[in-house]
Order: structure tokens, then sequence, then C-alpha cells
């Protein structure tokens, strides 16, 4: 995948950057970054047909929606989940600026219950957002990420000039970047399972379930009841602290007749991540 970091490059905070919808977003690199990351959710067999029905788990402002409702010519039904009040308020804005009703917002995020939980909100780099993080482990995830980073850059997805600076200055200007991490907010949302709120929408399909949850996958896939399984066709599952919970994902879906992947590229290897993708 290609990341574009405008918070590394230069871009300006306050311009928008163009993408094919200009959408809402709290800081618009983010939404020039996850463009450019959303390609790899359709790999190992992954597909759309016209009419299918999403899910987005882990939205931020709907730039994987965006896309899919692009690929898609807008023929699309898509249910966008995220429990943070100022990314659902962009998200519910893009919706009804840019998805011809085809998008609902969703304000609450998905569990394994019902319950109330702490999430900690990054305003200068809202896609770190999660209720994994807090100020007790912010410092390691600092350090997770910048390694990431820079091993994006040695991979070239920061052009050849970039690759050239040593990695000691390269970890040390990228580390002075994330001190936006240093600014954090707390806030009480709200989780659910999904079997009730597949129940109280009429949702009878699901023909890709996206889960990018910072930390809470399994919670997520563990708010599916049985009856409920059979709904899913497919689904991407972005895994953190993936040497710990890869396999436990993965059994998730193979026990219920999934053909399974389990991807890993040196960038995400360096962050502890890694993509799941199940297909019937």
């Amino acid at each position: 995948m290609t990341y574009q970091w405008g918070w590394i490059t230069g871009a300006e905070p306050d311009k928008p950057l163009r993408v094919t919808m200009d959408l809402h977003s709290i800081n618009p690199w983010e939404v020039s970054f996850l463009r450019e990351e959303v390609g790899g959710y359709f790999a190992h067999g992954v597909e759309l047909a016209p009419g299918a029905t999403v899910l987005d788990v882990g939205a931020n402002v709907g730039v994987f929606s965006a896309t899919v409702y692009e690929r898609l010519g807008g023929d699309v039904r898509i249910y966008a989940f995220e429990p943070l009040p100022p990314l659902y308020e962009k998200l519910e804005s893009n919706g009804r600026d840019f998805f011809a009703g085809r998008l609902k917002a969703l304000p609450f995020g998905l569990a394994a219950a019902e319950d109330e939980l702490d999430f900690t909100y990054f305003p200068g780099a809202t896609i770190f957002s999660s209720s994994w993080r807090d100020e007790g482990n912010v410092e390691a995830e600092r350090k997770r990420v910048t390694a990431s980073i820079v091993a994006m850059i040695r991979q070239g997805g920061m052009g050849p000039a970039a690759r050239r600076v040593p990695a000691p200055i390269l970890r040390g200007l990228v580390s002075r970047q994330l001190k936006v991490l240093n600014t954090l907010e707390t806030h009480r949302v709200r989780v659910r399972p999904l079997s009730p709120v597949l129940d109280e929408e009429g949702i009878d399909r699901i023909d890709l379930l996206k889960v990018d949850v910072e930390g809470a996958e399994l919670e997520v896939l563990r708010g599916i009841e049985e009856r409920h399984w059979p709904l899913v066709r497919q689904a991407v599952v972005e895994v953190e602290r993936w040497s710990e919970n890869r396999d436990r994902v993965r059994e998730v879906f193979a026990t219920r007749g999934f053909t399974v992947e389990a991807e890993q590229d040196p960038v995400q290897q360096a962050a502890d991540i890694g993509m799941v993708f199940a297909r019937r």
C-alpha cells in the first residue's frame, strides 16, 4: 500500500486535500492517508457487486464508505459505525451531503455486549483514537507507530530521496511529528453488540463486513450471534497486536466455514498489525 502523511510532508492542515468526494473532516491529511490505504481491503478475492450491503465498523469520517460508494456507482447500502462524537458529526454530515441517502451513520461502536466505555481521542491524529489507548500506553504506541512509519519510508513510501535519509534521523523526525499524540481527550461512548443492530435495522445480508477498530476487533466479532453469521459473505479485519490476535481472529472465521487469508507486509510487521480476509 502507498501512504501519504500530510503532517510529515508539510501539507497545510487547513487546506482540504482533494479526493473524489471532498469529505468533511477533522484533519484533511487523514482523508488523503485513508484514501490511499483503503485499496488494501480489496485483496484475496474480496469484491463487491452493485446492490451490496456493507458494514463499515470504525468508520472515522467515512473514507472507506466513500470508496465503496464510488466503486459501485452509488448502488450500495452502507451502515457506518463511529462512536466518537467529533468524528460522528463529520460522518453524519458526509452521509447527508455526499451519499444520496445510501449511508446510515450510527453513533456508537460495536462490542461483545451493551456497555459504555472510555475512548481516547487524539484531535491531531484521529485515526489513532481507541478504547485501547490511554495516557498509560501512549508513549509505547508512539514508538510502535514511529517504527511503522520509518519502515514505510525505508520501503520507498515517500519517494527515493526520503528513503536515503539515515534511519536514526528518520526516527527522530517522525517521533517529533507524533507529539500530536500527547494531546488527547477522553470520551465516554456507547458500544453495542452487532446482532441486535442487525435486527433493528432489518439487515438481512452483509456482503462485506469491514472492521478497523484499533485493537477491539475480537470484541466486535464476539457481538455477532450464531444465528447471524450466515448473513456474512465476506469480511476484512485489520488486526492489532498481530502476533497475539491473528490466530484468534482467523479461528472466528475458519470455524464458521470461511476461506481465510492472513497478510502482513513489512510496514505492518513493524507496527504489529496485519489484515485478515474471510470469504464464503
